[in-house]
């Protein structure tokens, strides 16, 4: 049989035929991972940068007086306020944190810390663990390190990310350190 002959010639072709069939299954199902990889990060991505910024209006808010004396003290209660009220506004979340019409989120995020912390020594590597799930079969606990360089605010929070497939959502951990120094 000639070369030109044997492509003519229609024996395995049943064989051919299930061999590509079963090369499109891995194919479908790396692209679905593939998919969801993307969503997540475009999540991260889109989230950070808003995040970043209730940070840092956060840490705009210090005491004063004693800023005067050359003292940083946090003023807590006007700091979550600014956080909230930033973290809602670039997020376009409603007064109870619920996404509305347009909002890069589909499900209100979860705010884990919100704290002011300080060190004797900078830099400082900073550990937290955040519970994720808690009390649930999927309960999960992330670890959290960031480096902070001076007073700073330091923001941990949670954002659910579509999954591919399934109604499932994934957990988002995303931290922010706005560091409270005038320059």
């Amino acid at each position: 049989m000639t070369k030109r002959a044997s492509f003519r010639s229609e024996r395995g072709g049943v064989h051919v035929l299930l061999a590509a069939l079963l090369a499109i299954i891995p194919a479908v199902l790396l692209w679905g991972v593939a998919w969801s990889w993307l969503l997540h990060a475009h999540t991260i991505s889109k989230s950070k940068p808003l995040l970043d910024q209730a940070a840092r209006a956060a840490s705009m808010n210090v005491n004063k007086a004693e800023a005067a004396l050359g003292r940083i003290v946090w003023d807590g209660q006007a700091g979550r306020d600014d956080f909230f009220r930033y973290l809602r506004l670039n997020f376009r979340l409603a007064p109870d944190m619920t996404p509305l019409a347009g909002s890069p989120l589909t499900a209100a995020p979860f705010v884990h810390r919100l704290e002011f912390v300080e060190h004797p020594s900078y830099p400082y590597l900073l550990t937290r663990s955040i519970t994720v799930h808690e009390g649930g079969d999927k309960h999960t606990v992330r670890r959290v390190q960031v480096t902070i360089y001076g007073p700073s605010v330091l923001a941990i929070v949670e954002l659910a990310s579509p999954q591919l497939g399934g109604g499932r959502e994934e957990p988002i951990v995303l931290s922010s350190v706005a560091s409270v120094r005038f320059r």
